[in-house]
Formats: structure tokens, C-alpha cells, sequence
């Protein structure tokens, strides 16, 4: 189920103060089905989705993006990409990379002078007990309202979460990584865990209208307790000038 009516106005609320005028160049690396490259050809940016997963590239042609079908780090001369973004986006995405060095240094080379690199993702190691807790108790409550199908873990939550997650890259090392390739870092938190909530392989199900106010509903619970210092903030978006 498509839920981009919820996730794409909070990822443009913190990514707007960080982008250049439209009509800049953004390469959205993993760009999925598309969603927020669309929204952001919509604010007069010109936007290119770039994607390894064929049925992704293909629902993000279907919504009108243009796409690569490739991995951003197998983009180079060959598909006249040098030197041609004014950003460089990566959302929720870099944290599988196998080396960060590597591909953010691949990806300053697809940047004009001056272009920027930002990212939005998540730091999984920044989830302690509460924030496991409020995950795993909101998933519980989506299943037994007939909204969601997926699995809450049994045994300690908080070792689930981590175990699910270790193999990933860490908040800190994308953070470290962006500083070693670029200047002028900056960081904004953000809440994410409500996004998360369907974990992997979680289906949404019927109706579908419900969804998005139950998530906009958590997304509000999160931010409350994040601003009260009751969870941490495990989203992050930043950004550095390469």
C-alpha cells in the first residue's frame, strides 16, 4: 500500500531548508517508486530517480520520474552523469552500503562544484528500551486493529531490534562518512520510528483510508515524547557541500 501521503510532506519539511533553489539537478539515489522525486519535480526541481530494483524503477516511470536502472555506484561516463547534479540525495538508502568512503567519494564525482550530498535515514543504534518498546507496543496495537500484518518479537525488545538491525550502517558512520567528503556538515533529528513500524515484510491491509491517520497519529505520539525527552530522536537528515 502506497502511504507517500504521509512519509513525502515529513521528508520535504526538513530536506526544503536544505536544497538549493529549484530549478536545481537531484539525483535521488534509491528512489523506490518514486514518490518524493515526484514531489520534487512538482516544486520545479529537475529530478532523476536512479534505482537497481526493476519493478522500483518501473512504478517510478509509471509516476512520470525519470530513472536510471542502475546502483549509484556503477554510475559514470558511460551514462554522461559527471559532474551533472547540484545534489546528490540519498534516502533511507545508504545505510546498506558495504563501504561508505567508497561510494560517497563515487558520489562527489556525479556532483557539480559546490553541489551538496544529503541524506535521510535513521541511526538504529540510537534505540534504546523505550524506543523499542514504543516501536514494538505501536505495531501490536496496528495488528490487533486490523491494519497492519507482521510479526512483534518475542523476548527482550530491545536485543530483537538491535539484532535485526547490527548489520546495517550506523547514524554515526553515515555522519563521519559525509564529513570526510564534504564541508559545512549539517544534522537535523528527526522522529522515525513510525515509519519503521511496519518492520520488514509487514503488510497493510484493508481499508487503506485508515492507514495514513494511524500513522500520522503515532508520528505526532513520537515527536511529543522526543520533544519531552522521553524517546530519542533516531531519524536524522543531513547534508555537507562537497
Amino acid at each position: 500500500m502506497d502511504l507517500s501521503t504521509v512519509a513525502v510532506p515529513h521528508t520535504l519539511t526538513h530536506l526544503r531548508p536544505l536544497l538549493p533553489p529549484a530549478p536545481a539537478r537531484i539525483l535521488e539515489a534509491g528512489c523506490g517508486r518514486g514518490a518524493l522525486a515526484a514531489a520534487l519535480a512538482d516544486e520545479g526541481y529537475d529530478v532523476t530517480g536512479v534505482d537497481r530494483d526493476t519493478d522500483m524503477a518501473t512504478a517510478a516511470k509509471q509516476r512520470g520520474v525519470k530513472v536510471i536502472q542502475a546502483d549509484v555506484s556503477d554510475l559514470d561516463g558511460e551514462y554522461g552523469e559527471y559532474g551533472k547534479y547540484d545534489v546528490l540525495l540519498f534516502t533511507r538508502s545508504l545505510h546498506h552500503a558495504e563501504n561508505l568512503d567508497d561510494l560517497l567519494a563515487h558520489a562527489t564525482t556525479l556532483l557539480a562544484p559546490g553541489g551538496r550530498l544529503i541524506i535521510e535515514e535513521f541511526a538504529w543504534e540510537r534505540v534504546d528500551k523505550p524506543a523499542a518498546h514504543f516501536l514494538y507496543d505501536s505495531r501490536a496495537m496496528l495488528v490487533a486493529a486490523g491494519l497492519l500484518e507482521a510479526d512483534t518479537p518475542a523476548g527482550d525488545l530491545l536485543d530483537a531490534w538491535t539484532e535485526g538491525h547490527r548489520h546495517l550502517q550506523r547514524g554515526s558512520a553515515m555522519l563521519a562518512a559525509l564529513g570526510r567528503v564534504g564541508t559545512a556538515l549539517t544534522v537535523v533529528d528527526t522522529s522515525i520510528l513510525w515509519r519503521l513500524v511496519d518492520g520488514r515484510g509487514g503488510v497493510w491491509t484493508e481499508p487503506a483510508t485508515r492507514a495514513p491517520a494511524a500513522l500520522n497519529a503515532m508520528r505526532e505520539a513520537e515527536e511529543r515524547r522526543i520533544a519531552g525527552g522521553l524517546l530519542p530522536a533516531v531519524g536524522l537528515v543531513a547534508s555537507v557541500r562537497c
